[in-house]
C-alpha cells in the first residue's frame, strides 16, 4: 500500500486535507469518492503507512486512550490534532505511540470506527471486543462513553478510599519517626544516668532498654525475613494466588476484593448491554480488571457458562463471590433483565465498599490515636518512673 496526500471537498463544500492508503492514484480517488468527498488533488506522499503498535496497552493506558477519544468525539473537536496533543502530554511512550498511530490513521482519511476496529493489536481484548460489538449495533459513541464512565466511577471510588486513609497513615508515619528518634537518642541518656547511680529499674524499664539494645539488629532481621517471605509467596502463588491472599487480609482485604468485583461486574455489564454474548463478555472482561484473582474467577465463570450452566449457577459454585449475587442474577435471567440485575449487583458491591470505607474512616483515627497514646504513656513511664525514684532518694 502507498500513502497519498489528498485535498478534497466534503458534501458541505468545506476543504478537507488528509492521507489515504491505496494501491494506486485511481484506487485512492475511488476510496475518497466512497467517503463522499470530491477529490481536488491526490499526490503520493512518499512515506509508508505507519505500522500498528505491537505492545498491548495496560488497563489504565486503555482507559486514558478511550477517555480522550470519547471526550473529543463528544465535544465534536478535530480528533487527529487532539490525539496528537494527548500523545505529547502522555507520560507513557507506549500510550503516546498509540495516540500518534490513531492520529495518523485519521489524517489518512480513515473513519474512526474503522481505525478502532483495526486497533486490536494494541488495545486490551475487552476494549477491542466492545468496539466490534458496538460497531455491529451502530452504538460506538454511547458504548465508549459508558465504558469511560465505568472506569471513572471505579477510579473515583478507589481515590476516595485512598484519601480517607492518607491522614491516618501520615500520622502513623510521623509518630513512628518520633518514637524511633526518642528511642535512639533520648533514651540512651536516661540509661547512662540510671547505670551511674545504680538505680533499681522496674520491669517495664528493663524491657524497654532491652528492646532498645535489640532493635538495632532485630528490626532489620524482621524486615528482611518479611521481605523474603513476601517474595517467596509472590513467586510461589503467582499473581492470581497472591491477589487472593491479599483479599483474605483482615479489614482491608475484603474491601479490596469487593472493589475488584465491582470493577469487573461494571465492565461485564457494559459489554453485555452493547450486544456481546454472555460467554464472550465473561471471557473478555477477565482482562479488564487489575485484580488477577478476579480475572481468574471471570474465566471460571466463562467456562461454566460455556458448559451450559446459567450465570447464577456458575456464581453459586464460586465461594469467593458473594452469595447475595446468586438470587439477584437468577432473577435477571428469569425476567430477561440480566443487564439490570448486574447493575443492581454493582450497586450492592459499591454500597459494601462505601460502608466499609466509612467505618474505616470513622474508626481508624480514634484507634490510632489511642494506640499512640498508650505507647507514649509506656515510654514515659519506662523512662521517668526510675528517674522519679532517683530524685526522691537523693532528696
Amino acid at each position: 500500500m502507498i500513502s497519498y496526500r489528498y485535498t478534497a471537498e466534503n458534501p458541505n463544500g468545506e476543504r478537507v486535507d488528509g492521507h489515504v492508503d491505496a494501491a494506486s492514484v485511481a484506487d485512492a480517488r475511488r476510496r475518497l469518492a466512497e467517503q463522499g468527498l470530491r477529490v481536488l488533488e491526490v499526490i503520493e506522499s512518499g512515506s509508508p503507512a505507519p505500522e500498528i503498535p505491537e505492545e498491548v496497552l495496560s488497563v489504565e493506558e486503555a482507559r486514558q486512550l478511550v477517555d480522550n477519544v470519547a471526550q473529543l468525539s463528544a465535544a465534536e473537536l478535530p480528533l487527529a490534532p487532539g490525539l496528537r496533543a494527548a500523545g505529547q502530554e502522555s507520560g507513557s511512550p507506549k500510550l503516546a505511540r498509540a495516540f500518534y498511530w490513531l492520529a495518523d490513521q485519521l489524517d489518512r482519511g480513515r473513519p474512526l470506527e474503522e481505525v478502532l476496529d483495526s486497533s486490536a493489536g494494541f488495545l486490551p481484548v475487552h476494549v477491542s471486543g466492545l468496539v466490534r460489538a458496538a460497531l455491529a449495533t451502530g452504538q460506538l459513541g454511547p458504548a465508549l462513553t459508558e465504558l469511560v464512565e465505568q472506569y471513572r466511577d471505579a477510579a473515583s471510588l478507589r481515590q476516595s478510599i485512598r484519601d480517607g486513609l492518607a491522614y491516618p497513615l501520615l500520622i502513623l508515619g510521623m509518630a513512628t519517626v518520633i518514637l524511633a528518634l526518642v528511642v535512639a537518642f533520648v533514651a540512651g541518656g536516661f540509661e547512662e544516668i540510671f547505670d551511674e547511680f545504680a538505680v533499681q529499674l522496674p520491669a517495664v524499664t528493663v524491657v524497654f532498654f532491652g528492646f532498645r539494645h535489640a532493635a538495632a539488629w532485630l528490626l532489620p532481621v524482621v524486615a528482611a525475613i518479611a521481605l523474603i517471605l513476601g517474595v517467596l509467596l509472590r513467586w510461589g502463588l503467582g499473581r492470581a494466588g497472591w491477589h487472593r491472599l491479599l483479599s483474605s487480609a483482615p479489614v482491608l482485604g475484603p474491601m479490596w476484593h469487593w472493589l475488584g468485583l465491582l470493577e469487573w461486574m461494571g465492565l461485564l455489564q457494559v459489554l453485555v448491554r452493547n450486544g456481546m454474548t454472555l460467554f464472550d463478555a465473561l471471557r473478555l472482561s477477565a482482562g479488564g480488571t487489575s485484580n488477577a484473582n478476579i480475572s481468574r474467577l471471570a474465566l471460571a465463570l466463562a467456562e461454566g457458562v460455556g458448559r451450559g450452566r446459567s450465570l447464577s449457577q456458575a456464581i453459586a459454585a464460586q465461594r469467593q463471590l458473594p452469595a447475595s449475587l446468586v438470587p439477584l442474577v437468577r432473577w435477571g435471567e428469569q425476567a430477561g433483565g440480566l443487564v439490570e440485575s448486574l447493575a443492581m449487583g454493582c450497586e450492592m458491591l459499591e454500597d459494601r465498599v462505601r460502608m466499609r470505607s466509612l467505618w474505616l474512616h470513622a474508626a481508624l483515627p480514634p484507634l490510632l490515636f489511642l494506640s499512640i497514646g498508650c505507647v507514649v504513656l509506656l515510654v514515659v513511664g519506662a523512662l521517668f518512673s526510675p528517674l522519679i525514684s532517683l530524685v526522691s532518694s537523693l532528696s
